[in-house]
């Protein structure tokens, strides 16, 4: 076990939104510093993410940042030269089922679809969050783009109940073909069961040739979630929710104090330990003895010269 993360890390994937970005949406001149300096000690970095595909690698290429990319939670994935790499869509009869058995057996839904080029809205959609993705809104409505079958996923709000509590009623209405989750309180989203944050580290993972037990996935929401239990490193920031705070192996400083940049930094010093330590070795090294962190949760803490302290379980 190294002094800075409990388990060698060769890919980070990180979550956007609560995450990497601060809470104005920016990525701040230190996360970008740290993902650069990241890549070129050779740790990869990968953004999975709930946003749009355009709307990520536009934001991302003005940040000056590549990467591989999972946007609209792992429907769809890019490479670290923009070239798409896995599209896993809801068909024009799924969606269009979806969207029906969702007003009929909700009632007083509004309903936003996502394809990779564009966003619809139904006019009832909460205001405030149209007004604020109206770059992202195409000519089409809702029905043009179902009917067109290449939504990524369905947004699902409702007057008078959070994402939270429409959450197990949504599942079991649509049954196992969907996945359902959120990463926010304002609304649902829909995808194909095989587009979720989970899907896209293993495939993230496998095109890099990184074994998962050597990739730490950072996040803050329930959509998050898939992810966390796939790689050998789950991470929460400091304000995630209470769900992805228990699932963790490690809780890094928020998101407005730059944590994932200090998990990054942690990476680097590790493996530059790393390789400091494979050229001093004898070549009869001393047995050493295994500690057993299977019950532990780490704090990963910045800036301090010993970043990792132990917190007891619950």
């Amino acid at each position: 076990m190294t002094a800075q993360v409990p388990v060698p890390i060769d890919l980070v994937a990180t979550d956007l939104d609560g995450t990497l970005l601060t809470g104005d949406g920016e990525l701040g001149d230190r996360v970008r510093a740290a993902v650069r300096r990241a890549q070129e000690h050779g740790v990869h970095v990968a953004f999975v993410t709930g946003r749009p595909f355009r709307e990520t690698i536009s934001m991302l290429a003005r940040a000056g940042l590549r990467g591989f990319t999972a946007a609209s939670n792992g429907a769809l994935i890019s490479d670290e030269g923009g070239r798409i790499r896995y599209e896993q869509v809801l068909t024009a009869a799924s969606a269009g089922w979806a969207v029906e058995r969702l007003r009929a057996g909700i009632g007083s839904v509004s309903i936003g679809a996502v394809s990779a080029e564009e966003l619809a809205l139904d006019p009832d959609f909460p205001a405030d969050l149209a007004s604020n993705w109206r770059d992202q809104l195409g000519a089409g409505s809702v029905p043009d783009l179902v009917r067109g079958g290449r939504v990524l996923k369905l947004l699902v709000a409702h007057p008078r109940r959070s994402a939270g509590e429409l959450a197990a009623a949504t599942a079991e209405l649509l049954g196992e073909d969907f996945a359902v989750t959120y990463s926010t309180t304002r609304f649902l989203e829909v995808s194909h069961r095989a587009a979720d944050k989970g899907v896209a580290v293993e495939l993230i993972a496998d095109a890099l040739q990184v074994e998962l037990s050597r990739v730490a996935c950072v996040g803050d929401m329930p959509n998050d979630l898939p992810m966390l239990g796939r790689g050998g490193l789950a991470v929460a920031v400091a304000n995630a929710a209470d769900s992805v705070l228990a699932a963790a192996d490690l809780v890094i400083p928020t998101n407005e104090e730059h944590g994932v940049a200090t998990l990054l930094d942690a990476v680097v010093e590790q493996r530059k330990a790393a390789r400091a330590g494979a050229r001093e070795r004898p070549s009869n090294p001393p047995p050493q003895r295994e500690v057993d962190c299977s019950d532990s949760v780490w704090t990963l803490e910045a800036p301090a010269p010993e970043p990792i302290r132990r917190r007891p379980t619950t």
